[in-house]
């Protein structure tokens, strides 16, 4: 258990701050934030446990495998213009489809790590709610279309029902705007069965 000013913390809570800091790259105010563990401390297990060097060199480490990966399917694409041999063109497709899979989950962890800050922007009025379904359509637009292969006609209707709502929401909010009346009558509840 690591201590801290009299708390105490489970191992998990260190090892789960290590791998936010240095696998995530999270920043300590954000590890922070995840945790629920003071910055001062973070820092001090930082300098116990080394995470810098360990961030570097995990960074360090995914971009040599990133040069390594791309230079190997050169390779072996060369290889099989050349030769144009059942195995090498085996290997070929191994690598590609390796390669899309990883570009695949790099756009879903950017997806998801753009939900997850909008999660955590205040709604405070009607105008701000609006506009957080607003985004939050387009996030699932956007999901949907960076994985065409998962696309079915339901998604597709359900997306489109949502886009019309959030018209109709907004052209309510600006007629009310006009009214002098602020926002009302929207229907939120809608929009997140839509988005369901």
């Amino acid at each position: 258990m690591a201590l801290d000013a009299g708390r105490e913390y489970p191992p998990e809570t260190v090892w789960h701050a290590q791998e936010l800091y240095c696998v995530a790259r999270l920043t300590f105010d954000q590890v922070a934030e995840e945790t629920d563990v003071a910055v001062s401390t973070l820092k001090r297990w930082s300098a116990t446990y080394g995470w810098r060097d360990k961030r570097e060199k995990l960074a360090q480490a995914e971009a040599d495998l990133q040069a390594d990966t791309i230079m190997a399917r050169s390779v072996m694409l060369k290889k099989l213009i050349v030769s144009q041999d059942a195995q090498t063109g085996f290997a070929v497709s191994a690598l590609e489809s390796l390669a899309m899979k990883q570009a695949e989950a790099a756009r879903a962890q950017k997806l998801m790590s753009a939900a997850t800050r909008n999660e955590l922007r205040p709604i405070r009025t009607k105008e701000d709610a609006v506009a957080a379904l607003e985004e939050a359509v387009e996030l699932k637009l956007n999901s949907m279309l960076q994985s065409p292969q998962d696309l079915d006609f339901k998604a597709v209707q359900d997306v489109r029902k949502a886009m019309e709502l959030v018209a109709e929401m907004k052209a309510v909010e600006t007629k009310e705007k006009d009214d002098g009346r602020g926002v009302r009558g929207t229907n939120i509840e809608a929009m997140l069965d839509a988005l369901r």
